[in-house]
């Protein structure tokens, strides 16, 4: 018989962490730098908080999966409302002291509750394609709109130290908010609540099912093709198209792009939901990943604003439709045991190939410029998609 299932206190919960880092998006660098601290001091703080995610991702999920998956989102929010805390601060070690708990919720808080939502839907008798879509709407929604939010608060902050301090007011209320609407929405089901495993145990349950499921390994590596690609995009996007403006009076377009961007990521999200009913959702999966590189390697070649707008926004809108299959794909080969370890393993090589991009772009710098980078990204990422198609495809074994 299925579980009663409320779809909508996982929803809220997840709605409110997302706003509450869409709240940080467009105040993250000034955090920093409005308390009169340098770029090189910027850089430091977020090579400690990109370190610490990394560092954590994996052994995160795998807490999840062990100890239970309410109690990892639980600690995510307590490490996250610590760092939001610390940023009040104009010491440099407290914020560098703050973006370290900030990674650390990040990580914890990854994987962890909508891994959750997924095996109770489920048990429910809701489709994954639904439950999937449902979440992906629901946090771009909630990205958005907090970025929005975000930027009203940034400018009702005083100039200097104050300036960030509304928005970061705002986050700590509602992670803290977040945390206390946790015990009473969300009831972990006891099944859930597995024995204990030790990290080694869990590190070869994770591995045996890598090596049983060739899929999920050829999926992982696609993802850190993903994490070169946006990490290429999100970084130098701005200069790229700034350098086809006639003057700075057209910089109005740079905003507008930004906002569109959430927008169209969920209407590729209703695509790929719609997509999956009309063809294999692996192969779907693959022939959009060697589109959106496809769509790279053209926006290279813009010469205007218009070329460039066509590529940017087809960009994302193919990374929508990838983004709901790849986590239906993902959660229906996964094993309950393992879903969280999967799901942040997936984040980590997102995560690592965003530092293998940045890593390519300061080497490539050197000799060429932004084009040229996108272009090479384009041909490392098709070429990548090419090796990883037959796994890609491969059925599943039964279990």
């Amino acid at each position: 018989m299925p579980r009663r299932f409320h779809a909508a206190s996982y929803l809220i919960l997840l709605g409110i962490s997302f706003f509450a880092l869409g709240l940080s998006i467009p105040a993250m660098s000034l955090i920093v730098v409005s308390k009169q601290y340098s770029l090189a001091h910027l850089s430091l703080a977020m090579v400690i908080y990109s370190v610490v995610v990394m560092l954590f991702e994996v052994p995160s999920g795998m807490f999840a999966d062990t100890h239970g998956r309410k109690r990892c989102f639980a600690l995510g929010l307590l490490f996250s409302s610590i760092g939001t805390a610390l940023f009040f601060a104009s010491s440099f070690p407290l914020l560098c002291l703050g973006f370290g708990f900030s990674g650390l919720g990040r990580a914890f808080g990854s994987g962890s509750l909508d891994a959750l939502y997924l095996e109770a839907g489920r048990d429910a008798g809701k489709k994954l394609g639904d439950l999937v879509l449902a979440m992906e709407v629901n946090s771009s929604l909630c990205l958005s709109i907090g970025s929005l939010a975000g930027g009203f608060l940034l400018s009702l902050g005083t100039s200097g130290p104050g300036l960030t301090f509304y928005v970061v007011g705002a986050r700590l209320v509602l992670l803290l908010l977040n945390l206390l609407l946790l015990p009473f929405l969300i009831a972990e089901p006891a099944r859930c609540e597995r024995p204990e495993t030790s990290g080694m145990g869990q590190t070869a349950r994770l591995l045996k099912i890598l090596g049983s499921h060739p899929f999920l390994v050829a999926y992982i590596l696609s993802v850190l093709l993903q994490g070169l690609l946006l990490a290429s995009l999100e970084s130098y996007w701005q200069p790229f198209l700034r350098d086809l403006f006639d003057s700075d009076s057209q910089l109005w377009i740079l905003g507008l792009i930004a906002a569109s961007i959430f927008a169209v990521s969920v209407l590729g999200s209703f695509a790929g939901k719609h997509l999956m009913h009309k063809m294999n959702p692996k192969r779907l999966y693959l022939f959009a990943s060697l589109m959106v590189f496809s769509l790279l390697a053209l926006l290279s070649f813009s010469a205007t604003i218009r070329s460039f707008l066509v590529w940017y926004v087809l960009i994302y809108l193919v990374l929508g439709i990838m983004s709901v299959v790849g986590l239906f794909l993902l959660n229906e080969e996964a094993d309950d045991s393992v879903r969280s370890s999967l799901s942040s393993l997936s984040s980590f090589s997102l995560q690592g190939g965003g530092l293998l991009a940045n890593l390519a772009a300061s080497l490539l710098f050197l000799v060429g410029d932004i084009s040229m980078f996108w272009k090479v990204v384009a041909a490392l990422g098709i070429a990548g998609i090419l090796l990883l198609a037959k796994p890609l495809l491969q059925r599943s074994p039964r279990s």
